[in-house]
């Protein structure tokens, strides 16, 4: 993996200043919640590209629709990834009103300690199932910026698979990624609105390490990380260097 190249790449473009200025303005939108599908449908794009080896991976912000739409799509996809965390935090929200009723009903200390207890449990549990979701959900979401199937995303045995091929690669995007974004943090110096421009370049950094490590993943026989073929599509050759894309006719 090139790891500084992840880091300095969308400098490279001859167009990154406004590249990033409109990112920047979506990061300062997404509090409007409505354009965070653009802002991961572009992350996808910049993933997608470095996969396939293209030299300009930074693309240009004029195909809004097909950038929001994909990023909508995979945001319903990591929402199936976090629906256990989701699950768990309406039980705690649950168990913190029971355990209010008790308090107010007068009950026995025991029974609001033993509550105490079950709910600092749970937090336990939300916080390492957090971690972990965390980690695993970039394996799906780096698929499916280069295949585009929303089933990517319940196929968690090819998630696993896709970690499996080279997990010190993943690891150390996962982490650099984390890196990337305390950095941006910095961002709130420059009075205040810079941090929604570092954001996005940490962002940037996630999808290009990613993007690198979906690319050492490979194979010319790996179908799962390829789109569907169309009818105008020919086999890839068995000549065919593994980071190549398929010829077409």
């Amino acid at each position: 993996m090139d790891i500084g190249k992840s880091f300095t790449f969308m400098f490279e473009d001859k167009d990154w200043i406004a590249k990033i200025a409109i990112g920047g303005l979506v990061v300062l939108l997404s509090v409007l919640i409505i354009p965070i599908p653009l802002l991961v449908g572009y992350g996808l794009a910049v993933t997608k590209r470095v996969y396939e080896g293209d030299p300009n991976p930074l693309p240009e912000w004029n195909n809004i629709g097909d950038l929001f739409v994909k990023g909508l799509y995979a945001m319903i996809g990591v929402l199936i990834w976090a629906s256990p965390l989701i699950l768990l935090v309406c039980c705690m929200a649950l168990a913190t009103t029971a355990l209010g009723a008790m308090g107010s009903g007068g009950d026995s200390d025991g029974l609001a300690t033993l509550g105490g207890l079950v709910i600092a449990c749970l937090y336990c549990v939300l916080f390492v199932g957090g971690i972990a979701i965390n980690l695993f959900v970039y394996a799906p979401m780096t698929k499916f910026a280069i295949n585009n199937q929303i089933n990517t995303f319940w196929d968690f045995r090819g998630a696993w698979d896709f970690i499996r091929a080279n997990p010190g690669n993943y690891l150390i995007a996962f982490l650099l990624t984390i890196v990337a974004n305390f950095i941006a943090g910095f961002g709130i110096i420059a009075c205040f609105v810079g941090v929604f421009f570092t954001t996005f370049w940490g962002y940037l950094v996630a999808a290009h390490l990613f993007g690198q490590v979906a690319r050492s993943n490979m194979n010319p026989t790996d179908t799962t990380m390829l789109p569907p073929a169309s009818p105008m599509d020919e086999p890839p050759s068995m000549m065919q260097g593994p980071y190549e894309p398929a010829p077409s006719a």
